[in-house]
């Protein structure tokens, strides 16, 4: 995303993050990708004041480095120094102004409505200003997954869309149970996916191996909300859809690679892995081998 559309979410995005500087000058941003789930960004953004408008989605931050801010929150005027590995959970389609003392380096995570609404069963268009807005807090959790989130993006999202809404669907969860106004939504999630369901579903797996599979695609072949076909389908197998799915890819690339005319890169696009590289990191963390060592063991 570049041009107008790109500085439109920025500033949309900066408005609700306490530990976002705001500026009359606008931060260096590197280019935000718009994924299924979720929003992942980076933000520099330099001394002084900011003011910016609301934005209907849930945002989360990550201070990537230390700094200094003052701005008015919910329980009046603050002014703090705030460390590196402070998450911010942003005040839902509200305004800010903020003045910052020093430059700061940020992760920002915006989560739609929709990984909510499909965590909670409930179709509500407002449901992100159900959760408890917290301007720096010290959550082990929310950093960790942003921090994934962060990683992927840095990767250039080598892992596909079923890895991205397994970890925005966890994101969705996590907020919900945690920090949710409203009270929690019972539901009995007990007992796996039943076995012809799940044939089902792997066979859905196998006959797209190669390309990009949505966690959305499998949960409707299932019959269940993203959140609960995770929970059966690991019940049912052990591992999650995005375990499982490497799991194939690895072991349709073992076959492949008994041809020896079959170049590696050519394995690795035919398995589903996006490039050579790709194919190597995760064979090498799931069999104990590089792709070259595998095959060499072949002749």
């Amino acid at each position: 995303m570049s041009g107008p559309e790109s500085t439109a979410l920025l500033r949309g995005v900066n408005q609700q993050l306490v530990v976002i500087p705001m500026s009359i000058h606008p931060p260096r941003a590197t280019t935000i990708t718009r994924l299924p789930l979720v929003d992942v960004m980076e933000a520099s953004a330099p001394k002084g004041e900011w003011i910016v408008p609301a934005v209907e989605e849930v945002s989360l931050a990550l201070a990537l480095s230390s700094f200094s801010a003052s701005w008015r929150g919910s329980r009046g005027l603050r002014s703090e120094a705030v460390s590196a590995g402070t998450v911010a959970l942003c005040e839902f389609n509200q305004s800010r102004r903020f003045e910052m003392r020093t430059a700061a380096e940020f992760a920002v995570v915006l989560l739609r409505n929709e990984a909510l609404e499909e965590v909670r069963h409930e179709k509500r268009q407002h449901l992100g200003a159900e959760l408890e807005p917290h301007e720096a807090i010290q959550d082990p959790t929310l950093r960790h997954l942003i921090k994934v989130l962060l990683r992927e993006k840095r990767d250039g999202f080598q892992s596909g869309s079923l890895f991205l809404d397994g970890v925005a669907t966890a994101l969705a969860s996590y907020l919900g149970r945690r920090y949710s106004i409203a009270p929690p939504v019972k539901g009995n999630f007990a007992g796996g996916i039943a076995p012809s369901t799940l044939r089902r579903c792997m066979e859905f797996i196998e006959a797209h191996l190669e390309g990009d599979i949505r966690l959305s695609e499998l949960a409707h072949e299932a019959g269940l909300s993203a959140s609960h076909f995770i929970r059966s389908f690991r019940q049912s197998t052990g591992k999650t859809p995005y375990q499982f799915l490497l799991d194939r890819r690895v072991e349709r690339a073992q076959t492949l690679m008994r041809d020896h005319r079959t170049s590696l890169t050519g394995v690795a696009l035919a398995s589903g892995f996006a490039d050579q590289h790709h194919l190597a990191r995760v064979f090498r963390r799931i069999t104990g081998l590089t792709p070259s060592s595998y095959r060499r063991s072949l002749q």
